[in-house]
């Protein structure tokens, strides 16, 4: 199949269905955590947790998703964090497995970064919001700094590899247009980065001079959407999921 821009747009246009989308999606546990608090942190960091176990099968994402934000996090991921209480999470963990080759202590560590960069960054006054402690930062730095956090997940490494969870993560907070959550106000939705991945790769080797799903197939298939839609490019990230989910 050959990916082009007019069958992007139909497929964005006609067939894409948020509440189905959401249905199946990771992103739709960022939208069950918002049932239960609307403090900007929790949301940022329950999102990025969401972010950081999302690869594999959709429903076992959702369903360790909501084991992690619900039953270890207690839907608070900013108290869990700025008050150590990941430090007693997954006690009951078969074998300490958080999620597939997450286990406890990597889980641990990650969630040890977090804390150190926000207490850091608050320097015992008020913690800031990820989108104030971000604020000036380009959205390359961000991405740096954020695979440095989780680090100890693996999520890859800048300029090298794809970052596709990262990368995805940015769209959520970023992008203005739902089902993103557009949180961060201050950042331009213009600058994201498509989400790459070995199966986008292939979707759209009609239009893409790389064959390796790394971060040179994800500047070009960036690039790429950007000619196509100068101020909304990532449409076409959630228009690719749609073409893929309906076979056409």
């Amino acid at each position: 199949m050959k990916i082009t821009k007019e069958i992007l747009e139909k497929a964005h246009k006609e067939h894409f269905n948020k509440e189905a989308f959401l249905e199946v999606d990771p992103c739709g546990l960022v939208y069950e955590l918002k049932q239960h608090t609307d403090r900007q942190l929790d949301i940022e960091l329950g999102a990025l947790f969401v972010a950081m176990i999302t690869w594999g099968n959709r429903k076992a994402i959702k369903q360790a998703a909501r084991k992690m934000l619900g039953d270890e996090m207690n839907w608070k991921p900013a108290d869990f964090i700025l008050n150590g209480r990941y430090k007693d999470s997954y006690t009951d963990a078969k074998n300490g497995c958080v999620y597939r080759t997450l286990n406890r202590e990597k889980f641990i560590l990650v969630c040890d970064n977090i804390r150190r960069e926000l207490e850091q960054a608050g320097n015992g006054g008020n913690t800031p919001t990820l989108e104030q402690l971000f604020d000036g930062k380009s959205i390359d730095e961000i991405i740096a700094i954020l695979c440095r956090w989780l680090s100890p997940a693996r999520l890859g490494t800048p300029g090298t590899s794809a970052c596709k969870r990262i990368c995805m993560y940015l769209r959520w907070m970023v992008r203005q247009e739902e089902p993103d959550l557009g949180l961060w106000k201050s950042m331009d939705q213009r600058e994201l980065y498509a989400v790459m991945d070995v199966h986008v790769c292939k979707l759209t080797a009609s239009i893409l001079s790389r064959r390796q799903a790394d971060w040179k197939a994800c500047t070009e298939l960036t690039g790429i959407f950007r000619k196509w839609s100068e101020h909304d490019p990532l449409k076409y990230d959630l228009a690719l999921m749609t073409v893929a989910d309906h076979g056409f």
